[in-house]
């Protein structure tokens, strides 16, 4: 098994051992002055998965005295973090926000000092108020990161469903904005259209997400792009496609434009004026690669917006994005250019990938206290 080396600062005086998450498992364990952290693959629902991870765990010449984990109580890592102090009376479990282990994974993959904006977009993780996030902004340091800036919640109609069926999240979408039902949707049968409206009405397995991962989906949906996936990422990475399809007439500069509002303190990224663009746009027969452009415009200008309201108000600099949307190439490379000219100083992963597989190493460095 494979590990890379990652040096740390100081040295720590209590060894680690962290889970990660459901997906893209991996280990990561602090001794010393480093940190170990394992390849990552797999989905530990998958009990082939899940037994080859518990090998890698007993192949570990380690003696932990502190397991890090994810705060989602059902994910399959946090009962087996649950599992281990329970034959322990050493052992102290120490439970790590998902999208903050995600920040923390590119501070210490980028050895950075000091204070950073940072933003993790993914498809999902247990938040700390108890709904699903995915469309974070966070202000602070591995010692204390706090949340700042999210999307606009809206419901998931069936909860996991939706991350299978993308059409759920565009009519969720456009049926909370008060916006017509697309004619892409209409495939869904009445009485199932009616269901979906009932279970977000009346809250009835439909969990608030501020996911941008379910904000792609839903776009890829209400275009015609994608529908239901077979596998993660899909409906995103189909519409990111659309864009090579963009006849070059088309000003590369066209976007939708999110707006914002400071909630107790907490800006929210309202997304209601983009899928009313989209909508527009869809009566006016624009094609899917105009639309997926401007949508992607719209996402990098919406982060350079957000980096230059946080950065009045805690003069920070310093950009940290991580989460598996950042997997997204046209999103990465248009981004930072913004933001660079503005005078933020960037940071992406360079060791690590995007996605969940740098978690064990954000929640270790979290609990090590890095």
């Amino acid at each position: 098994m494979d590990y890379i080396k990652i040096g740390l600062v100081n040295r720590r005086k209590k060894s680690v051992l962290a889970l990660g998450a459901q997906s893209k498992a991996s280990l990561c364990f602090v001794k010393g002055d480093a940190a170990y952290l394992s390849e990552s693959g797999g989905d530990l629902a998958n009990l082939k998965d899940l037994k080859i991870f518990e090998n890698r765990i007993k192949a570990l010449k380690i003696k932990p005295e502190i397991i890090a984990c994810d705060l989602h109580p059902e994910y399959v890592s946090t009962k087996l973090a649950k599992k281990l102090i329970a034959h322990s009376s050493w052992l102290i479990v120490k439970e790590i926000q998902h999208h903050e282990a995600h920040i923390a994974s590119n501070i210490v993959d980028n050895t950075i000092k000091g204070n950073v904006i940072g933003i993790a977009f993914d498809g999902t993780g247990f938040g700390r108020d108890g709904n699903v996030w995915g469309g974070e902004f966070f202000i602070g340091a591995i010692k204390g990161l706090k949340r700042a800036a999210h999307l606009k919640y809206v419901p998931m109609p069936g909860g996991e469903a939706s991350i299978r069926e993308p059409r759920r999240m565009a009519f969720s979408y456009l049926y909370t904005s008060n916006l017509p039902i697309l004619p892409i949707l209409t495939r869904l049968d009445k009485d199932r259209l009616g269901l979906l409206a009932q279970m977000i009405d009346r809250g009835i397995n439909s969990p608030l997400t501020s996911s941008m991962g379910r904000l792609f989906d839903a776009v890829a949906a209400m275009v015609g792009i994608r529908s239901e996936v077979k596998y993660e990422g899909q409906a995103a990475m189909e519409l990111e496609k659309a864009i090579s399809h963009q006849p070059p007439a088309i000003s590369c500069k066209k976007r939708y434009d999110f707006k914002y509002k400071n909630e107790d303190g907490i800006i929210v990224i309202d997304w209601k004026p983009v899928i009313k663009g989209i909508v527009s746009d869809l009566q006016n027969k624009k094609t899917k690669a105009e639309i997926s452009l401007k949508f992607h415009n719209a996402v990098c200008h919406m982060i350079k917006d957000v980096c230059v309201i946080l950065r009045k108000k805690y003069k920070i600099i310093k950009v940290c994005m991580s989460g598996g949307v950042f997997q997204n190439r046209y999103l990465r490379e248009n981004t930072r250019p913004l933001l660079e000219e503005r005078g933020f100083k960037v940071y992406l992963h360079k060791r690590l990938p995007a996605h969940d597989g740098n978690i064990a190493l954000g929640q270790a460095a979290i609990a090590a206290g890095i």
